[in-house]
């Protein structure tokens, strides 16, 4: 189904004579309006979205796949105010049906919370409310200002975020870091004289301040990558073969302390691809950096690929097929502040159905 055939599926649902699949992907589609603005669905936001749908779902020099499996995510873009989410697995009864629609409610998205570790062992819990920056020797917190100032400069600041958590910091250069869920990020209380240099576990959106004498550096698994001013994203959870770094503006050496000690320069809309091997390829940065935008946003993704994502928001664990699971494909947007059921909701639109035993989601993946 080409672009011209998704116009008609509008025409149609302006005058009233879409099918009931039509409406389906319609009214997935709108709600995203209706919640942003009040205007009606105009031809200039239709068209916006088919364009970004061309872009996201029929890459160039890709062959295109069917949309009849496919356009509802890539037109969905779901919200809060998305109404209430019912099952259509048939073996499920209607009561069965709404305790799991609750169970899957209750479970919350994640928000601003982390722990703090000070070089003397002090462990500070912070929350929604709290803001951490560092500067003169001194950690700002909300409830108060923490003198740092005797520290030497090897004396290590963490800053670590649980399942369903993120938090952002502001070290002394001014640098900003976003910390994903499940992530830890390390500092010195006082930067050297020389470099500036952190350790990075898991997922970060770093905003680095400029200062050509002394260089930024983080390290990563085997990997160091060395910026003078610049914004990146770097992604080296557990699960990674490699450490993904996606560079979103400026310059960056990425160094593979490998056998080769291998490097490269990324160039904005560049990433390292996942492999031993230090490579690099162009990629989508509105999608890379989308969580720090408060978006899930799937760009063909694997479903297994998805659900390492969602347990570490929503502090949950799946099980499922894997081999199902690697194979079956996604894209659309999901906003992260909505609870677990609006989730499996978007997931039914894929044959893809979830129950909730002893606090895991299995989920279940019909053949196509």
């Amino acid at each position: 189904m080409e672009k011209e055939t998704l116009k008609e599926i509008f025409r149609k649902y302006k005058s009233g004579t879409a099918s009931p699949e039509e409406l389906r992907i319609i009214h997935s589609f709108y709600l995203h309006k209706a919640n942003s603005s009040s205007e009606t669905l105009d031809d200039q936001f239709v068209q916006e979205q088919l364009d970004a749908m061309d872009r996201h779902l029929f890459p160039q020099k890709e062959k295109r796949i069917s949309v009849w499996k496919y356009a509802a995510a890539a037109l969905i873009i779901l919200s809060s105010a998305f109404g209430i989410y019912k099952y259509t697995q048939q073996e499920l009864s209607e009561k069965e049906t709404q305790q799991a629609t609750e169970l899957f409610a209750a479970i919350k998205p994640g928000h601003d919370q982390a722990t703090l570790r000070l070089p003397n062992g002090a462990v500070i819990a912070l929350g929604q409310q709290d803001k951490l920056i560092n500067r003169d020797g001194m950690v700002q917190l909300n409830t108060g200002n923490l003198d740092l100032s005797t520290s030497t400069g090897n004396q290590m600041i963490t800053l670590q975020t649980p399942r369903g958590g993120q938090f952002q910091v502001q070290l002394e250069d001014g640098t900003k870091i976003w910390l994903n869920a499940g992530s830890t990020i390390s500092y010195p209380a006082k930067f050297g004289t020389n470099e500036r240099s952190v350790i990075l576990k898991g997922e970060a959106y770093f905003e680095v301040a400029h200062n050509p004498k002394k260089p930024f550096k983080v390290n990563v698994g085997n990997d160091e990558i060395q910026v003078l001013g610049t914004g990146f994203n770097i992604q080296s959870y557990a699960d990674n073969l490699t450490p993904i770094t996606t560079l979103v503006h400026g310059k960056v050496k990425v160094t593979r302390k490998n056998k080769e000690q291998q490097s490269l320069i990324l160039q904005p809309g560049q990433q390292t691809s996942a492999h031993t091997n230090l490579q690099k390829a162009n990629t989508d940065i509105s999608g890379i950096i989308a969580w720090k935008n408060g978006l899930f946003s799937f760009r063909r993704s694997s479903v297994k690929n998805i659900v390492r994502e969602l347990e570490r928001w929503y502090n949950i664990d799946f099980v499922v097929d894997q081999t199902a699971a690697e194979n079956r494909l996604i894209t659309g947007e999901i906003p992260r502040n909505v609870n677990l059921d609006d989730v499996m909701q978007i997931l039914s639109y894929f044959d893809i159905q979830g129950q909730m035993k002893n606090n895991k989601v299995y989920l279940t993946i019909k053949k196509q």
